[in-house]
């Protein structure tokens, strides 16, 4: 027999949120929450994807489904310092980049 879909305010009562938060978050950060499904107009869960959400969460498991996290840009911001201008001159001396 198959599992009844967890609603907003049932997910709000296993994540220990209320249930405005999990609107509020499955609009701003959806990646914040376990994958939904959309019936109608209405969000549900998954028992079993939520289960398994809060494993791998905790360490527990390893992602079975891709997790999309930004990756870190690191750029510099304002003017190079005297080393990185010297390395960036003897690279194009050499022939390197331009």
């Amino acid at each position: 027999m198959t599992q009844a879909l967890l609603t907003a305010r049932e997910l709000a009562a296993v994540l220990k949120y209320t249930e405005g938060s999990v609107y509020q978050l499955a609009s701003t950060r959806p990646h914040s929450l376990p994958p939904s499904m959309k019936l109608g107009r209405s969000l549900r869960w998954h028992p079993d994807v939520v289960d398994t959400w809060l494993r791998e969460k905790a360490g527990i498991l390893t992602p079975t489904f891709p997790i999309s996290q930004p990756q870190p840009v690191n750029r510099k911001r304002g003017r190079p310092t005297k080393g990185e201008s010297a390395a960036k001159a003897a690279l194009k001396m050499a022939g390197g980049a331009k």
